[in-house]
């Protein structure tokens, strides 16, 4: 079991790092992250700033606890010091977050490949769900870990290309910097303070110093990885894929300058932003034998990485936090444990598979991941937060105070989604689409021929924060 869960705890430095990076770099940051750096501009890179200190303070805060407990879960931990209650609803909570972001996982790059590509939806979707099953099944976390340093591989060289043709593209280093600038994408102090405002400085900054603490201090999917190393070291890979991302959206920004693909959506068949990545690439290398199904390769390992250290975490949580302290005789049993955990992951695979293809009529499903994902870190970082940095909170207490908190949180997620607002991207410009028609930019102070914002009509602006939420939900 120490061998299938933990690589035998001796795994060398690289293909941890390489594979802790390859799990949280999904393919709403490969294709994601650059839409949204081309929409609002490089502002959100702030984040990785933020994730950066939120690290280092996973690594010297949290991660050597789990080492001195020597838990194979960082929900034992939990027990521990809270009681099995709190370890058993907070590993629910883990399991239903992680499957519902594995669907989200497997789904985006699915539907996105077959807008440009024709990749059937259904067929796509039960061959890439059952191969990070099966491999992940029989493989352990060793497999896991050393796929991922080959698909990350493959993510670096997609990157790579996409970077040093969107460059050529646009006519050179100097115009990317000049149209971006002209585009106002540039925008990276915007110091304001503002709740609804999408990104500024600050909201990028807390953002991205939560997200990087709970990443990689208290999400088991990562931590489990950097417990099979002896000892732990931090991680820039992650974030070094990450303003990669947001470098490209610049990118694609000046290559599609004066014709928006999305905008020109008559011409190019695109009807989302997070479709601009695989669009570019394929357009791009279409001509050049191999290059096309290279990329391709490269955008679906983001997916194919996460989803298979998802399930090998998912298998582990569910044997060591919920199998073996009820079934206590199955803990002397490596070899019906072992067979338990490699048809875990095949169960939690089949099941990703199944909800992903019940979502096949849903449009839009990547804000609805992000929120979950978003909503069940809070809470739960939060606990792990008062039982390694203070000697108060005890069982009961903490679950009272976890109960209303996620209630909370996931009130003013769902509101958030639901609410109608939709913040207008930065102008984009179609006046030099090879198209007949003519679009047009009014407000109440200005008119711009031919350069506008994506046709969504949002609900009018409003700086009161609770407002936003007004009249959504109603607590009784």
């Amino acid at each position: 079991m120490r061998e299938y869960f933990m690589a035998g705890k001796n795994m060398s430095l690289l293909p941890v790092i390489m594979s802790a990076a390859a799990t949280m770099i999904s393919p709403q940051s490969t294709m994601g992250i650059p839409a949204e750096n081309y929409k609002y501009g490089i502002q959100f890179s702030i984040m990785f700033l933020g994730m950066s200190v939120g690290m280092v303070l996973a690594a010297y805060v949290f991660i050597p606890v789990y080492f001195q407990c020597g838990v194979c879960t960082v929900y034992e931990y939990l027990e521990m010091r809270f009681g099995s209650p709190t370890r058993y609803f907070i590993s629910t909570m883990y399991i239903l977050q992680m499957v519902l972001w594995m669907t989200v996982v497997l789904y985006s790059p699915v539907i996105a490949m077959n807008v440009v590509a024709d990749f059937p939806i259904e067929t796509t979707i039960l061959a890439f769900g059952a191969i990070c099953s099966i491999y992940c099944a029989f493989g352990g976390l060793k497999a896991v870990l050393w796929t991922d340093v080959f698909q990350i591989s493959l993510m670096f060289v997609t990157l790579l290309m996409l970077f040093a043709a969107g460059i050529e593209d646009a006519g050179g280093l100097a115009n990317v910097i000049d149209r971006a600038k002209d585009g106002g994408r540039l925008n990276l102090f915007n110091f304001q303070v503002d709740f609804v405002t999408r990104y500024t400085f600050w909201n990028g900054l807390f953002q991205g110093l939560l997200c990087g603490v709970s990443m990689y201090g208290i999400n088991q999917t990562v931590v489990q990885r950097f417990l099979s190393l002896a000892s732990l070291i931090s991680n820039p890979v992650m974030n070094f894929l990450g303003l990669s991302a947001c470098l490209h959206g610049i990118v694609l920004y000046a290559v599609y300058f004066m014709c928006d693909p999305i905008l020109n959506s008559g011409e190019t068949g695109l009807t989302n932003y997070d479709q601009l990545v695989p669009y570019f690439l394929v357009s791009k290398f279409h001509s050049i034998p191999g290059l096309t199904g290279l990329s391709v390769a490269g955008l679906f390992s983001g997916s194919l990485s996460t989803i298979s250290s998802i399930l090998n975490s998912l298998a582990t949580v569910t044997v060591v936090d919920f199998v073996h302290p009820i079934f206590q005789s199955l803990q002397k049993n490596e070899k019906k444990s072992l067979l338990l955990a490699k048809g875990l992951s095949l169960a939690y695979g089949a099941i990703c598979i199944c909800i992903a293809l019940s979502l096949t009529k849903i449009s839009s499903i990547s804000q609805v991941g992000m929120l979950f994902q978003n909503t069940f870190e809070g809470p739960i970082l939060a606990i792990f937060t008062i039982g390694v940095l203070t000697r108060k909170g005890f069982g009961k207490s903490v679950l009272y105070g976890l109960l209303p908190g996620f209630s909370l949180t996931q009130w003013i997620g769902f509101s958030s989604l639901f609410s109608g607002y939709n913040e207008p991207p930065l102008p984009l410009d179609t006046s030099m689409c090879t198209t007949t028609f003519n679009l047009t930019y009014d407000d109440s102070t200005s008119e711009m021929s031919n350069i506008i914002s994506p046709s969504i009509t949002p609900v009018p602006y409003s700086h009161g924060f609770l407002e936003r939420y007004s009249g959504r939900f109603t607590l009784r």
